[in-house]
């Protein structure tokens, strides 16, 4: 039985764990096939068939990693229980797909798109694809064509995931969690309740995989960041490494072929020749046949878990309520009654922030306020104190900034003026301001560069924002900005306008607790994310928060119907929507 819950969340009750794993590819094929689709086109390097030689670089770099060719062989190699459970999942999803509500769907009829069957192992084309994607921005001088291939998809971003433990007094442990993943409009996560064989499960799944970055069982919950760090550039002799050709096909829409050559051995692929005897290699686990699907099904048998393409880290929550951590985040935080792990500098701040404030059964993620930016106006204003102008909106501006509380909340215009101005030095000087005074020589210099940097960073505010300081909102000056694939990259497709960017209100900051990218950030602003947190083990509740576009009308333009994100419980009891009975073939 397949019950759609309020706020799109779905309970499965099967009989089997087979049945369960195609009623989960049925309810993916049946409420994200376009993403799927799109993703799994992506995977297989054949976006040029449906898009043309626009994308065809993007295809190269698949065939060149040889994504297809690696994910068949992970499959043969796979346990047959385990290749059990993918053949399984995708009879679901193919009889989703066979549906002429899903072949109708918007999008694959504006684009004039035919649907494939799907094959179990195109799962794993799905996995590898995103953990190419999940690589760190370090590897993106290796493969230029990463960073593109990020922001055609519009997933990135995963390493500014975070999660938590703390223990409330009134409720125990609470554990949190937030997932960033890129501008993506459409949902990433679908959440699902999945009962069968006497036991239930809550799961946070990604469409098209059997990835469960989230989720909880009886005896735990846990955190996986899609993050991974698991590759390397290295230079070698030619003669050190067994290499061979290996060649692949691209097709165009036109009937043409395009000839790719490359040379591999195990995890290396070779980038370019340094000398006649020298070469440059990328080391990746991608490039041999390896799955992280085993890691992922013992997750939900409670057992030890290995990940190969994946890092795997992230943060777990026992049965006795003790938080444990997975893999090796690079941040691992005490706070009161727990622990915090995250993967960027600002992570630790968010970890001092949950040392002040009194503990709550509600997560605190809607705070506001920065410790990293009341340390560094604190300094700063100290050196500009001196600050004389005849320029009375630079003088505004300052005044702003002295009484500025270091919160990042909608209305704040002291955040704005704040972040453009450290947005000016760092990208003046190739970094930020240092965290405690310089010598009396230098601070002359450090004086005279923040002078520049303010008076660049108001230019540019009422260049932009207008010369009425009290429009230079946060919300305005750094929007949330959500985008829907291939739409935002061609604009003279149909139903341009039904696919336009989705604008929200920007509130928070990397260094807050509540998320909200900043031109701070070296790389490209991440503003879609996900977030849930858990009562356990004294409570078995789920709760997700995040968003969902909606149509405002019938073949009408996707809007967010509340600018907040939706605060959903997984509740198998609430009453469903609508129910569907699925038969599985036998």
């Amino acid at each position: 039985m397949l019950s759609e819950l309020p706020g799109h969340v779905l309970h499965l009750s099967a009989q089997s764990a087979s049945d369960a794993w195609q009623a989960l590819g049925y309810a993916h094929g049946r409420w994200h096939a376009w993403p799927l689709l799109l993703w799994r086109q992506a995977a297989l390097g054949r976006q040029a068939e449906w898009f043309g030689s626009f994308v065809l670089p993007f295809d190269s770099l698949i065939r060149m990693l040889q994504l297809p060719a690696t994910s068949q062989q992970a499959f043969e190699q796979l346990p047959q229980a385990t290749r059990r459970v993918l053949e399984a999942y995708s009879t679901g999803l193919n009889a989703a797909l066979q549906e002429q509500d899903v072949r109708l769907r918007d999008e694959l009829v504006l684009l004039n798109l035919s649907v494939e069957p799907w094959q179990p192992w195109h799962s794993l084309a799905l996995e590898r694809l995103l953990a190419l994607l999940a690589l760190p921005d370090s590897i993106d001088a290796a493969l230029p064509l990463l960073a593109p291939l990020r922001a055609w998809l519009h997933l990135y971003g995963s390493q500014h995931s975070v999660a938590w433990v703390h223990t409330s007094s009134d409720q125990g442990p609470v554990f949190f969690q937030r997932h960033v993943y890129g501008n993506l409009a459409l949902p990433f996560f679908q959440e699902v309740i999945l009962s069968y064989e006497g036991s239930r499960r809550w799961l946070v799944t990604v469409p098209g995989t059997l990835l469960f970055p989230a989720g909880q069982t009886e005896h735990q919950a846990w955190c996986v960041f899609l993050t991974s760090h698991r590759a390397r550039t290295e230079q070698h002799p030619r003669a050190s490494l067994p290499l061979q050709p290996v060649y692949e096909r691209l097709r165009l829409p036109s009937g043409d072929e395009h000839l790719l050559r490359m040379e591999q051995a195990d995890a290396y692929l070779v980038l370019r020749e340094l000398a006649p005897d020298t070469v440059r290699v990328l080391w990746w686990p991608g490039l041999q046949p390896v799955s992280d699907l085993p890691a992922w099904l013992a997750l939900l048998a409670d057992s030890e878990v290995t990940f190969q393409l994946f890092d795997g880290s992230g943060l777990r929550i026992d049965a006795t309520g003790q938080p444990v951590v997975l893999g090796t985040p690079p941040v691992i935080e005490p706070i009161p009654g727990g622990l915090l792990v995250g993967q960027t500098p600002w992570h630790r701040y968010l970890a001092r922030r949950l040392r002040e404030l009194p503990l709550s059964p509600n997560p605190p993620s809607e705070d506001h306020h920065s410790l990293w930016a009341a340390e560094q106006l604190s300094l700063l204003l100290t050196l500009i104190d001196s600050l004389h102008t005849t320029d009375t909106l630079l003088q505004e501006a300052y005044t702003f900034l002295r009484n500025w509380d270091a919160t990042y909340h909608r209305a704040s215009i002291g955040a704005t003026l704040f972040d453009a101005w450290l947005a000016h030095y760092q990208s003046r000087y190739d970094s930020l301001p240092p965290l405690s005074l310089p010598d009396s020589s230098l601070r002359v210099q450090l004086r005279q560069a923040l002078h520049v940097a303010l008076q660049d960073a108001v230019s540019t505010l009422r260049k932009s924002l207008g010369t009425d300081p009290n429009r230079w909102r946060w919300e305005h000056a750094q929007p949330l900005r959500l985008t829907f694939p291939v739409w935002a990259y061609q604009a003279n497709l149909p139903a341009a306008n039904r696919y336009a960017p989705v604008l929200l209100p920007g509130e928070g900051h990397p260094s807050t607790l509540r998320w909200n990218p900043s031109a701070l950030l070296s790389d490209r602003p991440a503003p879609a994310h996900w977030e849930g947190w858990t009562y356990f083990p004294h409570s078995q509740r789920f709760y997700v928060r995040r968003w969902w576009p909606q149509p405002d009308r019938f073949l009408g333009r996707y809007r967010m119907p509340n600018p907040e994100p939706q605060i959903l419980p997984l509740d198998p009891t609430l009453t469903p929507i609508q129910q569907t009975t699925l038969r599985p073939l036998r």
